[in-house]
């Protein structure tokens, strides 16, 4: 626990009372030493009375607004990194010039003397302080970065490269206080901008024909009870690892997804139903 950054997360305003909350919860558990947060997302839901998605989705609006970095690391808790705190002070000792009263026999009167006074200033002239800009050129692309961009069923090194060479084409000018939010504000643009995908059914027909339907998209409530699953499995892990260890969660998330858009799902050389896939691992119990 650090006090002083329980103190910066009070202190910040989010606009966002969840998302506040779980700042406060990842201040909490700030190590001063590793300079790092790393509760658990099932955690930091049980904490803020929501689920995990929403976690998840405030996690990203916090990254957004530049308070925590995330470093992620598969089949750990993520770390998190709070990247302005070290330009925040809770104890500001100061000079200042003050007046003592002293009693004398005309009664009260002042003296000139000097003082040491503890300020409440919890920010070293944040407000006059520019944030320090980077060269987009100069920044180099993380695993997270591309990760969010993967999430989003984006090619990130393709993505990439197309920046590369937009800034290249204006003079490589381009900077700015958070590049992790530039490039992902621009993923998030190219994911709305990525046409839906068409897939070809079998018709029911006599004569077989091929039709083309958009493939189906799924809901939010159903994202989130496979975020549940691929948790229960990940807790599962952690107190039976010789029976549940070593599974890949990104390639099951996919065949839940793909099972609940066609009906089943192609995995490790089985065809599997979403009930199949739940039943393999004693999910849903």
């Amino acid at each position: 626990m650090s006090i002083k950054a329980l103190n910066y997360a009070l202190d910040i305003k989010v606009g966002d009372p969840t998302a506040k909350l779980i700042f406060i919860n990842l201040a909490n558990h700030f190590n001063d030493a590793t300079q790092y947060s790393f509760p658990s997302q099932e955690l930091l839901a049980e904490r803020a009375e929501c689920s995990i998605r929403t976690v998840q989705r405030k996690i990203e609006m916090l990254i957004e607004l530049g308070l925590i970095k995330k470093k992620f690391r598969p089949n750990k808790s993520s770390l998190y990194e709070f990247p302005n705190i070290n330009g925040y002070d809770n104890l500001d000792v100061s000079d200042c010039h003050i007046q003592k009263m002293v009693t004398t026999k005309s009664g009260l009167v002042t003296t000139d003397g000097v003082v040491r006074t503890i300020n409440n200033n919890h920010y070293n002239n944040n407000k006059k302080k520019k944030s320090k800009e980077v060269l987009l050129i100069d920044f180099e692309v993380t695993d997270d970065i591309k990760k969010y961009a993967t999430d989003l069923g984006l090619d990130a090194d393709d993505i990439i490269e197309d920046i590369r060479l937009w800034n290249e084409q204006n003079g490589n000018k381009a900077k700015y206080a958070n590049p992790n939010a530039f490039y992902m504000n621009w993923f998030r643009k190219e994911a709305k901008r990525k046409p839906k995908a068409f897939v070809k059914v079998q018709s029911d027909q006599k004569d077989k024909s091929t039709s083309v339907r958009a493939e189906k998209e799924l809901s939010q409530p159903q994202k989130d009870l496979i975020q549940s699953w691929l948790d229960q499995l990940y807790r599962k892990a952690q107190s039976n690892p010789s029976e549940y260890g070593g599974v890949n969660y990104d390639k099951l998330r996919n065949a839940f997804t793909t099972s609940m858009k066609f009906q089943y799902a192609e995995y490790y050389g089985e065809k599997l139903t979403t009930r199949e896939l739940c039943d393999k691992f004693e999910l849903g119990r």
